[in-house]
């Protein structure tokens, strides 16, 4: 069984991801915490998950970069749905962004997000099958 940790982007609630929920396969167990970036790890320590796959949207998949970039040896895989947004990150901010993506773990990069349910999971099977 995997533990996959939904993470949404700032402005959404964890229900952004209910299609995609919905299309799991069987043996895929969804978490949807409701939090901020500096919760993530709170929230899998509260949890008792110990190896997940994160899966971020948004700024959500900053927060999933930096904790597996941190902590990979928690992350199997993290998968950042649409991760950048320059218009949205400050100058000053886009180093701290790009440092944030360089993760030591198996990494996708996706402009697929949760309102293309069947796309994204395809993807991310794809990515964990490989």
């Amino acid at each position: 069984m995997s533990d996959v940790v939904l993470v949404h982007s700032t402005g959404h609630l964890p229900d952004v991801w209910t299609e995609v929920v919905r299309a799991f396969p069987a043996g895929w167990r969804p978490w949807l915490p409701n939090l901020g970036v500096q919760s993530l790890e709170q929230y899998l320590d509260r949890q008792e998950l110990r190896r997940v796959v994160l899966v971020g949207h948004g700024t959500g998949a900053l927060a999933v970069a930096r904790l597996a970039r941190e902590q990979p040896q928690r992350v199997t895989h993290a998968v950042l749905s649409v991760p950048e947004a320059p218009r949205l990150v400050p100058r000053f901010l886009r180093r701290r962004q790009e440092e944030a993506l360089d993760t030591p773990v198996p990494t996708l990069r996706t402009t697929t997000g949760p309102g293309q349910p069947e796309q994204l999971l395809a993807e991310i099977r794809g990515f964990l099958d490989a």
